[in-house]
């Protein structure tokens, strides 16, 4: 949704303060997204070059593929060409911060001899955790954030529906005594 739908619904439920309101709620919602979007490309770079090892390729084979099955990806293609000609240990220089981990890992893995399939999975693994970790935490504080609206929104409203019968009957029983 657009800024200016955002705006034009606000505008329809709250006038001028709703609109500015409307506005800033969709700016936000688009903030939150894109910054949720930003950083797919490590567990996916994980998982095609699980896939890529598994499947029998080299270390350099595997990076070259995966750098062609993601081409927006600049830096990947970038540190898989400087792989090819000087090595992993050099296209460290040229990692950004997503790829960083993953090239070591990969470098430390071919260098030590040990299990690149295993050693990757280990990365996923944990990368998987730490996301669950991160969204258990933030489903955890939730109800805490929750509070505000429904004390604010919620609790006037169950107020009025409880007492508003008894207190208009009491009204009306204390206006025909006037009379």
């Amino acid at each position: 949704m657009s800024i200016a739908i955002g705006s034009a619904l606000g505008s329809l439920f709250g006038g001028p303060a709703g609109a500015i309101g409307g506005a800033l709620a969709t700016w936000t919602w688009q903030r939150a997204r894109a910054r949720a979007d930003a950083d797919p490309e490590g567990r996916l770079v994980m998982i095609l070059l699980l896939v890529e090892l598994r499947s029998g390729a080299s270390v350099l084979g595997a990076l070259q593929r995966v750098a062609f099955r993601l081409p927006r990806y600049q830096p990947l293609a970038r540190v898989s060409r400087v792989a090819t000609f000087s090595g992993l240990v050099s296209a460290l220089s040229e990692c950004d911060a997503t790829l960083r981990p993953i090239v070591a890992q990969l470098a430390r893995a071919q260098r030590s001899g040990s299990s690149l399939t295993s050693s990757m999975r280990t990365m996923l693994e944990q990368d998987l955790a730490r996301f669950r970790a991160a969204r258990l935490a933030k489903a955890r504080s939730l109800p805490v954030k929750l509070m505000i609206p429904i004390t604010l929104l919620m609790l006037p409203g169950l107020v009025l529906l409880l007492y508003a019968p008894g207190l208009i009957e009491t009204f009306s029983q204390l206006t025909e005594g006037w009379q």
